[in-house]
This record gives C-alpha cells, structure tokens and sequence, in this order.
C-alpha cells in the first residue's frame, strides 16, 4: 500500500484497533494528531503530504488527508518518517532531535512513549511502499 494514502491509514486504523496490546498501551490517550511528511524534490517526493488521525481512549476513530486543527502536529521530511516506519530511526529520538518537529505538549506525547513504540510496531506489519528515491526500502508487511 502506498505510504499516506487512505488505504494505507484504513488498514492502520484496522491493525491498530485490532491489536490488543497498542490498545492496553493507549488506553489513555484521546487525542488527534497532524503529520506532516514534507517534500524532498530532489529525491524523487514532489509535494508534502499531510495526515491525520484522531483516537478516543487509544482507538483510532477518525482518519483523514489534508489539514486539520489538532492536538499535536508532527512535521518531519519524508526520508525521516521512512527511517521511523523502517526501524532505522526510533521516533522519541527523533523528536528530541528535532527530525521530527513537534506542535503541542511534548511532555504530554512523551508520556505515550511505550504506546508510540508499539504502535510503530503495528504500522511495520502493513505492506509499505514509498516513493522516490525511497523505495529501495519498501516492505512487505505481515497478513493481518
């Protein structure tokens, strides 16, 4: 599935409200979130593309693209979101590196660290493919 597109965040919505352990971690968290996964012409990803989600107690109930006022806007290059979903770089580490910007509570996100980490987790079992000069890193996912 193309990385960004509505199918590819219905099939996130799907995993994560099916998994039980993301669940238990979130069980907290009733917020929405803005990312924001900006361009990099010269490596082949023309335009940003920003997407949404909005959860309730830790279940994804609302999904979009485009903008939106949020909680939280998280706002990276897309060779930085392609590092988080592949493994290569842990998404807490890039927050407080600033690869990955933050708008809103970074206390309050932080807190959801372990939720954060399992939900990645999750995100690595769906079939992935990027674009660009990123494609070299799509991946194949799990059946779920």
């Amino acid at each position: 599935m193309k990385f960004g597109s509505m199918e590819y965040l219905e099939e996130v919505k799907r995993r994560s409200n099916a998994d039980e352990e993301y669940q238990r971690l979130a069980k907290d968290e009733s917020d929405s979130y803005l990312m924001v996964i900006k361009a990099e012409p010269d490596k082949g990803i023309p335009e940003t593309l920003t997407i949404g989600y909005a959860a309730d107690h830790g279940t994804i109930t609302e999904i979009w693209i485009g903008e939106r006022k949020t909680d939280f806007i998280l706002q990276g290059l897309y060779g930085v979101w392609v590092q988080i979903l592949t493994g290569k770089l842990d998404a807490n580490k890039a927050m407080m590196m600033r690869k990955l910007r933050v708008k809103g509570n970074l206390l309050q996100l932080l807190k959801t660290a372990d939720a954060t980490i399992r939900w990645l987790e999750v995100l690595q079992t769906i079939p992935t493919e990027f674009e660009g000069d990123y494609a070299g890193q799509n991946f194949a996912g799990t059946e779920g």
